[in-house]
């Protein structure tokens, strides 16, 4: 057996006979692993047992109470960094590190069952608890790196591909201008289309990700009526998409940023209309409760699960009855939405059932200005 990492000079005998076990309950967790996960197969040895030597001694310091009495045997660090490791070294997921550390639980009390290594109760409680610890620190790291990666990659992509779709546009905008056979001048106009729609996705990418990073977005507010609004994105939404939208409600005149809450608006027109059954219609409601513009909007369709309606809020997140996207979406428009509603000091929400559909709603202070730091 190689050298031992921590000190052993004060095992008891059992940390001992388990720690004799170490190469051998690693090298079948190391064959059983790749039988269950196969994409396990693809990694060196060094990488694919990472921490696990550590985490293993560590937890022989379990059964020696002198250890366990003085150190407590914290192995969050080793769980933690393990997590790291799989996230930026592997093509693992959240559930791959959950099945590893099942299997590493099961070789190693089938391992210490057949050498006749007889535990306490306390014993194997501390043993498990040592795991479900690492397993949980392991995860949590996991899914942060994970996280922070992807986020650095999207907003990198993001900020590279501006000005290529900026380019894109304005080439096809001098097509136009330069009045072209009517066939061309079509394609130029589909160009110019799909241009300012991959400009608009780009735009929402990026002040997603900069809500993810804890920064409010910086609005500029101006004073209109709500009601204006709601009746222009309502009529876009006939024009261009054919939609059914009707609209009852107040004037209800306030300081807002204009430009945001349109985007939010459009988003949740937009997913009414895929999501909602086709030929129903649209209602949009706008009232104005204790200083707080409320505009629901309601569609009929399969109703969003409970359990998915904090979810489909969340970045690169949809429900799961949504199936995947034909629009070139990020899977950001409700949670731009959101964004938008807690910038302006308010906040947005989602109820659905099969009876009464889904409704979402922005709830935002008549007063958005004391929400907005103002500009340096």
């Amino acid at each position: 057996m190689a050298a031992s990492l921590i000190p052993t000079d004060r095992f008891s005998i059992a940390s001992l006979r388990m720690l004799s076990l170490r190469d051998a309950v690693l090298r079948v967790w190391e064959e059983q692993l790749c039988q269950v996960l196969p994409r396990t197969g693809k990694l060196s040895h060094p990488v694919l047992i990472d921490t696990m030597p550590v985490l293993y001694e560590c937890m022989c310091a379990v059964l020696t109470p002198a250890y366990f009495e003085r150190d407590g045997i914290d192995v969050s660090s080793i769980g933690a960094e393990h997590g790291v490791e799989r996230a930026t070294l592997t093509d693992y997921d959240a559930e791959a590190i959950l099945a590893e550390f099942q299997i590493f639980r099961s070789v190693l009390f089938d391992m210490l069952e057949a050498h006749e290594i007889a535990l306490t109760s306390p014993e194997r409680r501390a043993l498990h608890l040592s795991i479900d610890l690492a397993v949980r620190e392991s995860v949590r790291s996991f899914v942060v790196a994970a996280n922070s990666m992807r986020e650095r990659f999207a907003g990198a992509l993001a900020h590279d591909l501006r000005q290529p779709v900026s380019n894109i546009a304005m080439g096809a905008q001098l097509i136009l201008r330069l009045n072209p056979p009517p066939a061309i001048a079509e394609w130029a106009g589909r160009i110019v289309k799909n241009g300012e729609r991959m400009a608009t996705m780009l735009e929402e990418l990026l002040d997603a990700l900069s809500m993810q990073a804890g920064d409010r977005l910086r609005l500029t507010l101006t004073e209109f009526d709500m009601l204006t609004l709601v009746e222009s994105v309502a009529q876009r939404a006939r024009d261009y998409q054919g939609a059914e939208v009707r609209i009852q409600g107040v004037a209800v005149r306030g300081w807002w940023s204009h430009a945001a809450l349109e985007r939010a608006l459009e988003n949740l027109l937009n997913n009414a209309q895929k999501y909602g059954d086709p030929g129903t219609p649209i209602d949009i409601h706008l009232n104005v409760d204790n200083a707080r513009a409320v505009i629901a909007v309601r569609n009929q369709g399969k109703p969003i699960p409970p359990g998915e309606f904090e979810a489909i809020f969340q970045q690169f997140v949809r429900s799961q009855g949504a199936g995947e996207s034909s629009t070139g979406s990020w899977g950001l428009g409700l949670p731009y939405v959101r964004m938008v509603a807690q910038s302006h000091g308010g906040s947005a929400m989602v109820f659905s059932d099969a009876e009464s559909g889904t409704v979402f709603v922005i709830d935002v202070p008549v007063d958005a200005r004391p929400y907005q730091e103002p500009a340096v």
